[in-house]
């Protein structure tokens, strides 16, 4: 992780970066103009790379393919326009269906990007204590829905290559009809095992006491960073929500005579939330600057932090 964002992670309130979280998958959803979506995108990607670098390539390839499906099912289910640019099989393809796949496409992985980098800033147990001190009862579902699709991407794999082991078939010798019905099996293994282990652990959770929990858990103290965190996502919540009432930043998506646009509105859109989305970064970088130039010459040399810095 960078350096810079490691110190908005160490220093700020649990509660102000569930919040900013919240907030950047808001920003995802809000906005369906394929300019910004991409210009999102972007920054969401290089935050990723800085904040958690192991994951990122099998992630980012994982993304890529979402993105074609995702456009390939929205190209054969959406025909609408009349300016054709190819025409195939049970599938004719315009500019305006084109467009509304690859914008169903970005949206879809921008919020992909945004539950990136929530599990690499927050960890299960603080999240879970957030909701159990807010909401109680619904903080065990939301923490098991979130943490769990890992969980089942493994049950997966692990079942696929379990039946690969056991059948005596060569799959390149199965038709398509018993391919399908292979997949249908396996998709009904995966889906017992996830529930099985899914209720367990709920279970377990709940006999614990963990959704009765009325205390104030996780670190809530709010230091002047935390305010001033918390104010600038405040103002981006009032000024995307505004925006997007307004319909700003969006386009008519599904029509068949569709017009992409951009104004000075949308300049506004992306400069605001590529801030944003840095925030972490720029944060460490202010903390950084300060410290250089004042922090380091105030302190005692010999101290750990200042030898750190220097």
């Amino acid at each position: 992780m960078n350096k810079l964002i490691e110190y908005f992670k160490n220093n700020i309130s649990s509660l102000i970066m569930f919040v900013y979280l919240i907030n950047i998958i808001l920003i995802a959803l809000l906005y369906n103009n394929p300019i910004i979506s991409l210009v999102i995108l972007l920054a969401l990607v290089g935050m990723s790379w800085l904040t958690r670098r192991g994951k990122f390539l099998a992630y980012f390839k994982f993304s890529i393919s979402i993105f074609i499906i995702t456009m390939a099912f929205n190209l054969i289910i959406n025909q609408r326009g009349q300016d054709v640019l190819l025409r195939l099989p049970f599938i004719v393809i315009s500019t305006a269906s084109l467009v509304n796949a690859i914008t169903l496409g970005l949206s879809f992985v921008n919020l992909l990007w945004t539950f990136y980098l929530y599990d690499a800033f927050v960890k299960t147990k603080v999240i879970f204590e957030i909701l159990s001190y807010f909401f109680k009862s619904i903080a065990i579902i939301f923490m098991l829905t979130i943490k769990f699709i890992p969980r089942i991407v493994g049950i997966f794999k692990e079942s696929k290559n379990l039946r690969r082991f056991r059948s005596n078939q060569i799959n390149q010798k199965l038709n398509l009809l018993n391919k399908i019905r292979q997949t249908i099996d396996l998709n009904e293994t995966v889906l017992d095992k996830a529930m099985a282990s899914f209720m367990g652990v709920s279970d377990t959770l709940v006999l614990k006491g963990y959704e009765k929990r009325s205390k104030k858990v996780g670190h809530f103290i709010f230091n002047a960073n935390d305010w001033s965190i918390l104010l600038i996502i405040i103002f981006s919540l009032i000024f995307n929500i505004s925006m997007s009432a307004l319909d700003k930043g969006k386009i008519d998506f599904g029509s068949g005579n569709l017009q992409v646009s951009f104004g000075k509105n949308d300049w506004w859109i992306i400069i605001v939330n590529i801030i944003i989305i840095l925030l972490p970064l720029l944060t460490g970088g202010v903390h950084y600057l300060w410290w250089k130039f004042y922090g380091a010459k105030t302190t005692v040399s010999n101290t750990t932090t200042a030898k750190n810095y220097r």
